[in-house]
């Protein structure tokens, strides 16, 4: 599985993303945002992507191109790319998507 998003979120959406996250005391979440076309996707965005993304895509007070890819590595674990046009670095992690709940 390979499926590639592109999303468009002000600095102020990723600090509302970031907090949401952060407000994920006992358990780990999908986050439900808009992607290119309408569509709404759950993604398994954790606290230190968006800190990420903040910092690089968080320059300039307007909204941004952001691309996540999702690959699977093995049954169980995906590998999860975050890129930020502004930036010229990638953020990757793997996580285990059965951790992630829906709601």
């Amino acid at each position: 599985m390979e499926k590639t998003y592109e999303l468009s979120l002000t600095p102020l959406q990723i600090e509302v993303l970031l907090d949401s996250v952060r407000g994920f005391v006992d358990n780990k979440k999908l986050l439900h945002v808009p992607v290119a076309g309408g569509e709404i996707v759950g993604l398994p965005l954790t606290e230190e992507a968006l800190a990420w993304l903040l910092n690089v895509c968080g320059q300039v007070d307007e909204k941004q191109s952001i691309v996540v890819q999702l690959a699977s590595v093995d049954d169980e674990r995906t590998k999860v790319n975050v890129r930020c046009p502004a930036g010229s670095e990638i953020c990757t992690y793997e996580v285990l998507l059965a951790e992630f709940d829906e709601q």
